[in-house]
């Protein structure tokens, strides 16, 4: 099985799709994120250990690191699966090769997360839930809430009690010293992401 893993969670998106594919029989090859290739070691260490410990062979997980290419390559290397976690461009990229061999593909793309607000809802818990979804990892994640529907009669109160805990958020370097609430973006790229749907929203 190969697995084709994001940067955004790198112990999870490695284990979540490893252990099942260990306990199925599988051996895995697993490309981690360029953004994250420092990390993989350590992690496949993790897994060796568990290997060693059950009088497995270490060689059933094996980490590679590349750029695209290199995913691209493991995905037409003649494995009988791929799970791949990622954008959908990239995803319509990992399918077109595995289809070359005909290779079931299991996608986790990134999603448009509604979170609805109703008008019998109470309030404190739904903007306690909305900024858990819109602000852990600083909105840098698949799961998070990308859309707010709120109903008309509740929506002036709820809007008040999300701007109250936004401006209370404190935004810095997480290792530099005191308590913070969002770090930085991770990469340049990202960045400009962000401020890309921030322009889209301000014109719509």
């Amino acid at each position: 099985a190969a697995v084709i893993a994001p940067w955004n969670f790198p112990f999870h998106n490695i284990y979540c799709p490893l252990i099942p594919a260990l306990f199925a029989g599988n051996a895995v090859v697993i490309k981690v994120s360029e953004w994250t290739s420092w990390s993989a070691p350590e992690y496949l260490e993790i897994i060796h250990r568990v290997l060693r410990k059950h009088g497995l062979s270490t060689d059933l997980v094996q980490v590679v690191t590349g750029y695209g290419e290199t995913g691209a390559d493991l995905v037409r290397s003649g494995v009988d699966k791929v799970f791949f976690t990622g954008s959908p461009g990239n995803g319509r990229k990992v399918m077109a090769n595995a289809s070359d061999n005909l290779t079931p593909v299991v996608l986790e793309l990134g999603g448009k997360d509604p979170l609805i607000v109703c008008d019998d809802a109470d309030l404190d818990q739904a903007s306690d839930a909305a900024m858990l979804g819109v602000f852990t990892a600083c909105g840098q994640m698949c799961v998070g809430a990308e859309r707010i529907y709120v109903f008309d009669s509740v929506y002036d109160a709820f809007v008040e009690r999300m701007q109250r805990r936004v401006a209370a958020l404190r935004q810095g370097p997480p290792l530099a010293g005191p308590i913070v609430d969002c770090g930085a973006t991770t990469m340049p790229r990202q960045l400009e992401i962000i401020l890309d749907l921030v322009d889209d929203a301000r014109a719509k």
